[in-house]
């Protein structure tokens, strides 16, 4: 009997379990294709350091800032180093595109040529999107089976809180 009702017990928290990953979109998949985005000019900051120093949560608040005070316009990101641990050192990019700023002062322009451009969408809550490296890595296998060169710039856009679009770009070396 007792192993009856621990049997159903585990059985109905497993069926909750599937039932909750699947309403949060965690089946969903990653929808992957190839753009013609144009040249991409963005106008944001760059920070170089620690995950725990106060000037990269300052760049975010006002990139945050200027998003909101240009209705339409999406943040921008572009990690370069992904931090292991918190006291790891990081590098990224934190912008909106060029086009919705007129004052520029004080902000760095990174412009890139998005016309052979990979993107990748994703719709599901954070707690269950997939992560950087498996989107990466989606991104990789469709240029490799689409012959194009694999993308060494990763910009991601933020949609909305349950909706991302990575741009995988392929840049080449400036000497």
């Amino acid at each position: 009997m007792k192993k009856t009702i621990a049997g159903i017990l585990i059985l109905s928290i497993i069926a909750v379990g599937f039932y909750t990953f699947k309403a949060l979109g965690g089946f969903n998949e990653i929808q992957i294709s190839q753009k013609n985005l144009g040249k991409i000019e963005l106008v944001g900051i760059h920070y170089r350091g620690t995950p725990q120093d106060e000037s990269l949560k300052n760049s975010f608040v006002q990139i945050e800032k200027l998003q909101k005070e240009n209705s339409g316009s999406i943040l921008h990101t572009i990690y370069y180093i992904e931090p292991a641990g918190k006291l790891d050192t990081m590098e990224v990019f934190v912008g909106i595109e060029r086009r919705w700023l007129e004052d520029i002062t004080g902000k760095q322009i990174l412009s890139l040529d998005g016309h052979e451009a990979i993107v990748a969408e994703i719709e599901a809550n954070r707690f269950v999107m997939p992560g950087p490296n498996k989107v990466k890595s989606k991104i990789e296998d469709f240029a490799k089976s689409n012959n194009m060169p694999a993308p060494n710039i990763y910009v991601d856009q933020i949609l909305g809180p349950e909706h991302v679009r990575v741009i995988g770009i392929y840049q080449a070396e400036k000497k």
